[in-house]
């Protein structure tokens, strides 16, 4: 059964966009002691992949969270509440989590990375703070607040996030020069549901 495993696992092609499975019957029955079956072949088209298709420097993960002190008053067990639909006089709150692939998945901390901020359209640039938060267990993540104003347009809000890291000098591995990672909102196909501003 063993052999057959490793046969089925060899016979995985990519090609492109397209998977191929083949399943090689003669000679895998035979070191199993079961009669050799046909060669089947199964051909699935994929999606591209959320993250594109390029070499990776910097990767993260973002959403957006109810915060408090806003003038929109909300119920006690809702600041934190994870949403991307919002009224004037809320508090949004984004949320950033990530590696840097090239350092071989180290954390984007404090430590790691220079300069981390969400530009919102029509704001200045609003820096994310790296923290831990009071949760069980513990977690550490970067955050940035931003009470959205009286007069600040209705509907999407095609934001980005910047990410930045630190150079790392050369030591135990070769040296990584600074590099930059970045998401924007607006044409992504990831993005099922938009940060949104709607009426009150």
């Amino acid at each position: 059964m063993k052999k057959l495993l490793m046969t089925v696992a060899a016979g995985l092609v990519a090609i492109g966009g397209v998977v191929a499975i083949a399943v090689v019957g003669a000679g895998a029955g035979a070191a199993t002691g079961h009669a050799g079956a046909a060669t089947t072949t199964t051909t699935t088209t994929l999606a591209p992949p959320v993250q594109g298709t390029g070499p990776h420097e910097v990767f993260f993960s973002m959403d957006t969270v109810q915060g408090g002190g806003g003038t929109v008053k909300l119920a006690a067990d809702a600041a934190c509440s994870m949403t991307n639909l919002f009224q004037r006089g809320d508090v949004v709150v984004f949320r950033m989590y990530g590696v840097h692939v090239t350092t071989g998945g180290n954390d984007l901390s404090n430590v790691s990375v220079k300069n981390a901020y969400v530009k919102v359209p029509g704001l200045k640039a609003i820096p994310l703070v790296y923290g831990t938060h009071p949760t069980k267990p513990a977690v550490s993540y970067w955050t940035a607040a931003w009470p959205v104003g009286k007069t600040y347009p209705l509907g999407v809000v095609n934001y980005s996030v910047t990410v930045i890291t630190n150079p790392v000098p050369a030591g135990l591995t070769q040296a990584v020069p600074s590099e930059k990672g970045v998401f924007v909102q607006q044409d992504s196909p990831e993005v099922a549901s938009m940060l949104t501003i709607e009426p009150s």
